[in-house]
């Protein structure tokens, strides 16, 4: 007989994945819970692994059928495609290149190209179906959902997923470490923070509120650097990016947050933090003089293959440099974007976050128009520090690849087109077919102002 939790996973699944054949939201949101909690590393889930079922390619094949099923329910956006969206399709370009002038494509090289055409495929399909209000919500709660299943398998961890009192094993596959967990949860928590501000009923907030305590909880017991100095810059950038007219109101929470939060941290936590201002141990610690070393050899990869030597191929090429650090990662995400695909590709990388960036700003400047202008610039302001939060984080560890990392980078890509199309309804303006990047906004307001 399956335990409780084994039958309650399994029916969920297949309903969603049932449902995405009607509607390919539901495929999205399945896929992404699918990601965050993958139960077959737990004592529960053991049935489910026995299966030998892909659960994620399930949630994302009923996906696809559900775009060609359900076509009724997929957002007719314009344009077709993005400056933003091109620039994921060159980023797979480069990286199909590469194979040929890049270095020997091996398993390594393989099996890291599969994944990342399957992350940007996916990132495509999102910046569709979440380009309403509706499905975007809905997005939202279910990262708010996937922390707290996370944060409550990182409270009820046993003694053996720890490993030097760093919590490393919980979660799905991209959350394998405890830099990659902390990286995640951390540029999490502005978007919980966001789905708090904006909910209407109480049982909601409480919701959001017991996922962000989770949430905090599982990043004090990872106990990683990076993520501590990711979330320093976010709140900085919360504090003074907060709209004006929710400041007070946003500062409060925040400092309400941190208080909360310090009571969560202990001694140990603070001792690994504390190294970060103690510059003798800076000098001798070795995963902080490591990662100066590979990052330095990574420099003399990238001068001397400028076009990249192909995904996955990192590992494998780190040693001819650096012997001491023979299958090494990057531990930097900008550093792995511009050796493996080249500085053509950084370039396009570097272009799409500031792009992201200011899609945030051009959907804040339209919120008046849109069909609920205070909860548009909630969004924007915490889908902004949520993107600081976690491009800080992965210039320490490597997260390049993971999937999470490209939600949030394409969370701005999703509000601005759900924005647009509420303006444009708003004063009567059908969708153009064609539209230059970064014109449309141009054409609601000048409409406004005509006679």
């Amino acid at each position: 007989m399956w335990p409780l939790k084994s039958i309650l996973y399994f029916g969920v699944f297949w309903i969603a994945c049932v449902m995405a054949l009607a509607n390919p939201i539901w495929g999205v949101l399945n896929y992404m819970v699918v990601y965050q909690t993958d139960p077959t590393n737990t004592w529960w889930g053991q049935p489910l692994a026995e299966l030998g079922m892909r659960f994620s390619l399930l949630a994302a094949g009923s996906t696809v059928l559900g775009l060609l099923l359900g076509r009724k329910h997929v957002p007719d956006v314009r344009p077709a495609f993005s400056a933003w969206e091109w620039g994921i399709l060159a980023l797979f370009v480069i990286a199909s290149l590469n194979i040929v002038i890049g270095a020997e494509f091996g398993a390594s090289a393989r099996r890291e190209f599969e994944k990342f055409w399957k992350v940007l495929l996916f990132t495509l399909i999102l910046t569709r179906l979440a380009s309403v209000r509706k499905n975007l919500l809905m997005v939202m709660w279910a990262l708010v959902i996937g922390c707290l299943y996370l944060g409550y398998d990182a409270y009820t961890a046993p003694s053996w997923a720890f490993l030097l009192g760093r919590l490393e094993t919980f979660g799905g596959p991209d959350f394998s470490t405890s830099s990659g967990a902390a990286a995640h949860l951390s540029a999490m928590l502005p978007i919980i923070g966001t789905a708090f501000l904006t909910a209407k009923h109480w049982k909601w907030k409480l919701l959001a509120a017991v996922s962000g305590a989770l949430t905090v909880n599982a990043v004090i017991m990872c106990r990683t650097r990076s993520a501590f100095i990711g979330l320093v810059v976010g709140l900085l950038a919360a504090f003074l990016a907060a709209p004006r007219v929710r400041r007070y109101r946003i500062h409060a929470l925040l400092f309400a947050g941190s208080v909360l939060a310090f009571g969560l941290t202990d001694e140990h936590f603070w001792a690994r933090m504390g190294t970060l201002a103690d510059q003798e141990v800076l000098e001798t610690d070795l995963a902080t003089v490591s990662r100066k070393e590979i990052w330095l050899a990574s420099l003399q990869i990238i001068a001397d293959h400028p076009l990249g030597i192909g995904v996955g191929n990192f590992t494998r090429v780190i040693g001819d440099y650096d012997p001491r650090h023979n299958q090494r990662s990057s531990h930097n995400s900008l550093i792995v974007c511009f050796a493996e695909l080249g500085v053509q590709g950084g370039i396009v990388f570097l272009s799409m976050v500031a792009l992201s960036v200011r899609l945030l700003h051009r959907s804040s400047k339209l919120a008046g128009l849109s069909d609920k202008p205070l909860e548009t610039k909630m969004l924007a302001y915490g889908f902004l520090i949520a993107l600081v939060t976690y491009f800080t984080t992965a210039l320490g560890t490597q997260r390049f690849y993971c999937e999470s990392f490209w939600w949030v980078l394409a969370l701005p890509l999703c509000l601005y087109r759900a924005v647009l199309a509420e303006a444009d309804a708003r004063v009567g303006i059908p969708a153009p077919v064609a539209s230059p990047a970064g014109n449309e906004e141009m054409r609601v307001v000048g409409q406004l102002q005509s006679p």
